[in-house]
């Protein structure tokens, strides 16, 4: 790859990782973790990885943790399997495989779910899944779209991407998480109004060239400032939570 291509390849995952829904849920995720790990070197499954960006991010932040991406789809592990060789990045790997079915992996310290549940038919078998392969007593954190969110942007999509329910409430995500056998879960609202705005403005141009998401790469790298430091407005539009396997 000559050095224009890879000036644009560097670019373009750069602006990739900045959409502001991802680089919110990245950064909270991310927070929890470390949070739980306490300095602990720990194995991580990044379940439903995509296209890598959660593991590859923790990956490089974290070299002493082990991290293993599982997703369905072969071609977005395919580019996520050449980034991490591209990043020199030793400590994470990614596999085939259905968060429906028994994973052949096990013995996790903490499953990382971010928005993939909504996605999944069977949400409990799903949850079933990703407590089994946690070690008991380990965690999950794992962030979904609120039941009610609504775009801020006329115009914008009523409807998150590939989903098959509308999202979850509190009480019933609750419910949800202790019939597929976890405990202890502290859920909170998360991504307000003008990450909302910015996010929808992102897929709005996201398709367009370079020079003009460049353009526009400064005003949601400030909207996901701003609304880490709570100066958004507006109800949440997703829930983040934390629970974990009982130690029995």
């Amino acid at each position: 790859m000559g050095p224009a291509r890879r000036l644009r390849a560097i670019l373009e995952e750069r602006l990739a990782l900045m959409a502001p829904s991802r680089r919110l849920r990245l950064a909270e995720a991310d927070r929890l973790l470390t949070a739980w790990a306490a300095g602990r070197t720990i194995r991580l499954l990044d379940a439903g990885c995509g296209d890598g960006i959660l593991s590859l991010s923790l990956a490089k932040r974290h070299p002493e943790w082990t991290i293993t991406g599982v997703d369905l789809r072969d071609d977005l592990l395919a580019g996520a399997r050449e980034r991490a060789s591209a990043r020199g990045l030793r400590n994470v790997r990614f596999q085939a495989a259905d968060l429906l079915k028994p994973l052949q992996v096990g013995g996790f310290d903490a499953v990382a779910a971010l928005e993939c549940l909504s996605e999944i038919p069977d949400d409990e078998a799903a949850l079933r899944t990703m407590r089994s392969a946690l070690r008991p007593g380990g965690a999950l954190v794992a962030q979904v779209p609120d039941r009610d969110w609504k775009p801020v942007l006329p115009g914008s999509a009523t409807e998150w991407r590939e989903q098959v329910r509308q999202g979850y409430g509190s009480d019933g995500l609750a419910r949800l998480l202790a019939a597929a056998g976890f405990e202890s879960a502290r859920l909170s609202p998360t991504y307000r109004s003008l990450a909302a705005a910015a996010q929808e403005l992102r897929d709005r141009i996201k398709d367009r060239g370079l020079a003009l998401r460049l353009l526009v790469f400064p005003f949601l790298a400030a909207a996901v400032w701003l609304e880490r430091r709570g100066l958004t407005w507006g109800r949440s539009n997703a829930i983040l939570f934390v629970c974990r396997r009982p130690d029995h």
